[in-house]
């Protein structure tokens, strides 16, 4: 009967010790000490790594308040671009395409495709990613104008006013932190301009007009005639057009 393997843990390496990779055996069940001291020991930028992570993660839940119920990769691909391969949520579902395109699933081929092409820039005119794009600037300029609503009307200490914000506009803290600080601010402008000038700073498109009034305008426009046609955050096939 063979023996069982041995178990090997992951001690902290003291000054002078040297590396030694092939003894490193971490788990999920890991503790964190340990998982660290193997990352710092094998080279690997965990610091970079977790930063960019949490970026993401925080950027999918500003956009996809539902994130940790679902995250469909279409539009976890709108709100994070380039950087979608930085999100677990992201790498998780295209392994399961993966293992689906080695069985000939239906359809993993096409998705994984999509996604390189994505990534590579070259994914061509896509009009239900617009729609999804469009439709993500809009809610997103929606929610900070309420937040700053709340952020006006919050009362009390610091901690105090971040609370309510928070629980009244159904808002992230980043969120409630950004609408204080405009709200604070001798040289506060209009929450509309505001909201508009943020969501822009995010990478998203917004139509430039005249004024933002009109630029929101616009945008809402394109929103509900991408609804009405039905690219409902690409939810539902493109229409064929009808005969003129």
């Amino acid at each position: 009967m063979a023996s069982r393997a041995p178990t090997i843990r992951i001690l902290p390496l003291r000054d002078g010790d040297p590396p030694a990779p092939s003894s490193l055996t971490p788990t999920e069940g890991s503790s964190g000490d340990e998982l660290l001291t193997c990352a710092e020991t094998l080279g690997i930028p965990w610091r970079r790594l977790i930063v960019q992570e949490i970026e993401a993660e925080q950027r999918l839940r500003r956009y996809l308040p539902d994130v940790q119920a679902e995250c469909p990769l279409e539009s976890a691909l709108t709100v994070l671009s380039v950087a979608a391969e930085r999100s677990w949520r992201v790498r998780d579902q295209i392994e399961t395409l993966a293992c689906q395109a080695r069985v000939s699933a239906k359809g993993a081929r096409r998705r994984l495709r999509a996604f390189v092409r994505h990534l590579a820039g070259d994914a061509g005119p896509d009009p239900s990613a617009l729609a999804r794009h469009c439709g993500f600037a809009y809610q997103r300029i929606l929610l900070l104008q309420r937040v700053r609503r709340a952020a006006a009307r919050s009362r009390g200490t610091a901690a105090e006013r971040l609370a309510f914000v928070c629980a009244t506009a159904r808002c992230a803290f980043e969120d409630a932190a950004w609408a204080l600080d405009e709200e604070d601010s001798p040289r506060r402008g209009q929450r509309m301009e505001a909201a508009i000038r943020k969501v822009r700073a995010e990478g998203f498109l917004i139509p430039r007009a005249a004024t933002e009034a009109r630029s929101l305008s616009e945008l809402r426009l394109i929103v509900f005639a991408a609804s009405e046609s039905g690219f409902r955050d690409g939810s539902s096939k493109r229409r064929r057009a009808e005969p003129s």
